[in-house]
């Protein structure tokens, strides 16, 4: 039952972008390390074989050990250099790439078990191939499978037409044993890694939630005022240092309390949530469009001078202006001041300015823009 869930949650998992993100990383840090290991080993048995061999009973024997060595050596060597040359275009190493070394490795392992059957019954390097396999690589259950029937399947083909030996039970059974224990490996193993991967994703989901929380007012999903005071001020740093205008909008709702007094508070919190869509629908994206406080709302307005600073606010007046709210059966309108940076003056400072053209628009009659 256990693995007939694995089975299914691995193939919805499969086609998970993100999943496929995180195996692709492990695979690039473990074929990093099994490729310099199997190096080392390989150059090792290389040179055993070459100045220390024990071959002498069979013909060509040291040969063959030769030719499985030295290709484990060749391809690994060639897979830290694909390694290299990726990591100096900034690119990972791709699914198929991985899987094609891996491939190739425990064909290689198991053409050394053929060797070694051609003088004597040793599992050993059949036993290695399959059973490193779900330690160093992260893929699907059917990736798995398929190179473990790969592998069954050349030994077979090896053990009866290349080595010319009856096919047997006792032979193969060992090899049927070693290719279910390695998927046997790849399930618990690869299950483990996906738990870990789910709790690392729904962490990191988390916490963008926590930053977004923090950042933005829950009411009207726009920007709080401690968001709004960090981006001002480091605005204001880029425009002085790169000399690009800069404004700010501050808008408050005419006669809002006339809204919670008649209609109740949950009409002012429907209303101040609408307006906040409205606000988010007008602005850029690269402005920043925040409730102040209260009925007051601010946007900063990147690159943009007084003229279009008015423009801007005088859409947003009059967007307002013609909306029909739910549940206000009178029209609303809104006061605008805007102020642009003129002077290094601080972020406090042109707030400050912006809610003093605000006053104006005002003490004017409300329903205007003030710059």
């Amino acid at each position: 039952m256990k693995i007939r869930k694995f089975i299914a949650e691995d193939f919805s998992y499969s086609k998970s972008g993100e999943i496929r993100k995180l195996r692709s990383l492990d695979n690039d840090k473990s074929i990093r390390v099994l490729s310099s290991f199997i190096l080392l080993i390989s150059v090792i048995l290389l040179f055993q074989n070459l100045f220390l061999p024990d071959t002498q009973t069979v013909p060509n024997l040291q040969f063959l050990y030769g030719m499985c060595f030295g290709s484990s050596a060749l391809i690994s060597g060639f897979m830290l250099a694909i390694l290299a040359l990726k990591d100096l275009q900034g690119k990972k190493l791709s699914h198929f790439t991985t899987v094609s070394y891996v491939i190739a490795l425990t064909m290689t392992t198991t053409s050394t078990t053929l060797v070694d059957f051609s003088h004597i019954t040793d599992y050993s390097a059949y036993c290695f191939g399959l059973l490193m396999l779900p330690l160093f690589i992260r893929a699907s259950l059917f990736t798995y499978t398929f190179i473990v029937l790969l592998n069954f399947s050349w030994f077979v083909i090896g053990f009866v037409y290349v080595l010319g030996n009856e096919f047997n039970l006792p032979t193969v059974t060992p090899i049927i044993a070693f290719s279910i224990a390695s998927l046997g490996g790849a399930i618990s193993v690869e299950s483990a890694r996906l738990k870990g991967n789910i709790l690392q994703l729904q962490l990191e989901e988390s916490n963008r939630n926590l930053k977004e929380l923090s950042h933005k007012d829950s009411l009207t999903g726009l920007f709080n005022r401690r968001h709004l005071m960090e981006s001002l001020h480091t605005l204001l740093s880029a425009s002085r240092r790169y000399d690009f205008p800069l404004s700010v909008l501050l808008l408050d709702l005419d006669h809002f309390k006339k809204a919670n007094d008649s209609l109740g508070h949950q009409a002012g919190d429907k209303l101040l949530a609408s307006i906040g869509r409205l606000l988010s629908g007008l602005v850029r994206d690269c402005d920043v469009a925040a409730r102040y406080g209260g009925e007051e709302f601010c946007v900063v307005l990147s690159n943009t001078n007084r003229e279009g600073a008015r423009f801007v606010a005088e859409r947003i007046r009059t967007r307002i202006e013609n909306e029909t709210f739910d549940d206000i059966p009178w029209k609303i309108t809104v006061s605008i001041g805007v102020a642009t940076r003129e002077t290094d003056e601080s972020s406090e400072d042109f707030l400050k300015a912006a809610d003093l053209k605000l006053y104006e628009s005002k003490a004017a009659g409300r329903n205007r823009v003030s710059a």
